[in-house]
């Protein structure tokens, strides 16, 4: 598979309600399970996002300091 599930394809996937059905958990239980998971990964990915954009930013900083000392 080229790409993950989305939650609304996780609640109807056959083989996933085998396992839920068998591990006794409802589907509002796993449909609640799964939203939240996607917040806090939604959440991480905008923290990383931001945390690689500030290196970037640090690092152009440092690299044009460092192209300038050469000029003079």
């Amino acid at each position: 598979m080229d790409r993950d599930l989305t939650v609304s394809e996780v609640l109807v996937d056959p083989l996933i309600a085998q396992l839920r059905k068998a591990d006794l958990i409802g589907n509002a239980a796993f449909a609640q399970l799964m939203e939240s998971a996607a917040r806090i990964h939604a959440r991480r990915s905008i923290d990383n996002l931001g945390e690689e954009r500030v290196s970037a930013f640090y690092c152009a900083i440092e690299a044009a300091n460092r192209a300038e000392s050469c000029v003079r």
